[in-house]
């Protein structure tokens, strides 16, 4: 059988140095396509940007090239699909925040490794099963669903002809959602660890901070309630295609300017409280002798992702038990759970962590003190069981 050629794909050319050992060449990434080969421009340390470049050289060499005229499940290649709804959505994809946007093209890549030779016809519970080995269930759910969305708009778009077949997707079940919240002990530690945490320099002497920006982010996170990329993207001066922190006016402006987000991501705009407002207002100006921060989270001047940094704080922080149900999500609901215990209407709630008033009654409702305050207030005046009858006959 013949070989089967390979997707466009990333390599790292090695750095190049002259007969005298000078650097001519750092080393870079490069796209391989057969026998082509064409510079990303991002250097070896860079591989999120390289993956960037990689996804737009498939979307531009695949968005002039017309589906088969296939269209029956058997005939059409789920590849030529998954092509054909990225080139659709390319606008959509770019204007998402790069967090989101690598972790997205992240799930893309891994549809293409498992299903982008193979026909419609071969979406089945048995394979969709298979696919989910070895990933975590939330993570293989996100990714079928996708897979279910890419094949709907190739329906959609008449690049498809299912003839009334039904597809077995085999979704995992929808996780519980999580209730976990931080007390205020555990906030203060975390906070505490991330600005005294230093690297070791050289003699074993402590070295420079490491974790300042992760205090940043847990700061903000619990105070605003909001999603971790839109802190990691987050700017003290307005950017094109970033969010805004308004330090006059103390508003963080969650969405850049004509973004637009899915309706279960809402990103409104939300007041800062004061003592968050004048911690970043010290962060922008920076102190005696250290320059102030263009960006919220930073490091060495550059905007950075908490993932990992966060990770590893929280089991420092914490036992294994207690590390292994929270994260960075939790921060967010910290910031409902307090609010809500604080007697905070459920509207206002819902509104400052930007989501619906259904959502905020349903996972958080039982933190308000008024929780079916009405029940308890029947059954301890001695009005339950006593309709007008029982009323009258007391």
């Amino acid at each position: 059988m013949p070989r089967h050629q390979k997707e466009p794909h990333l390599v790292k050319r090695a750095a190049r140095y002259s007969k005298a050992g000078k650097l001519t060449h750092a080393a870079t990434w490069y796209i391989y396509d057969g026998e082509s080969r064409t510079s990303t421009g991002c250097s070896a340390d860079d591989l999120e940007g390289a993956k960037i470049r990689l996804h737009e050289y498939n979307v531009a060499k695949h968005a002039a090239t017309p589906l088969p005229n296939a269209k029956l499940p058997h005939e059409v290649v789920i590849g030529d699909l998954i092509r054909f709804y990225l080139e659709r959505k390319a606008e959509k994809i770019q204007e998402m925040t790069a967090s989101r946007r690598k972790d997205y093209l992240r799930d893309m890549q891994a549809l293409v490794d498992f299903w982008s030779h193979r026909p419609v016809s071969d979406i089945s519970e048995e394979n969709c099963i298979a696919y989910r080995e070895g990933k975590a269930l939330n993570t293989a759910r996100r990714q079928l669903q996708d897979l279910r969305a890419i094949v709907n708009f190739g329906e959609l778009k008449g690049k498809l002809d299912k003839g009334g077949r039904v597809l077995d997707y085999a979704l995992p079940p929808k996780p519980n959602a999580r209730i976990h919240y931080y007390s205020r002990d555990e906030v203060a530690r975390l906070v505490w660890l991330a600005y005294r945490r230093k690297n070791v320099a050289i003699g074993g002497a402590a070295g420079y901070k490491t974790s300042e920006h992760i205090a940043r982010f847990i700061l903000t996170a619990v105070y605003t309630g909001t999603r971790a990329e839109r802190i990691e993207e987050a700017s003290f001066e307005k950017e094109v295609g970033r969010p805004w922190i308004d330090l006059e006016r103390g508003i963080f402006f969650r969405k850049y300017d004509g973004e637009l987000v899915p309706t279960n991501k809402r990103a409104d705009p939300v007041r800062i409280p004061k003592p968050l407002l004048e911690h970043m207002r010290r962060w922008h100006k920076g102190r005696k002798g250290m320059p102030g921060s263009k960006y919220l989270i930073e490091f060495q001047g550059r905007p950075v992702s908490t993932r990992k940094g966060f990770y590893s704080l929280k089991m420092e922080a914490f036992d294994e038990a207690r590390a292994k149900v929270v994260n960075r999500h939790t921060l967010r609901h910290t910031c409902a759970t307090w609010l809500m215990q604080a007697g905070v209407s459920i509207a206002l709630v819902a509104k400052f962590i930007s989501t619906t008033e259904k959502i905020v009654e349903e996972v958080y409702g039982h933190h308000h003190p008024d929780f079916q305050v009405e029940a308890d207030h029947a059954f301890s005046r001695g009005k339950a069981g006593r309709g007008k009858e029982g009323r009258k006959a007391a």
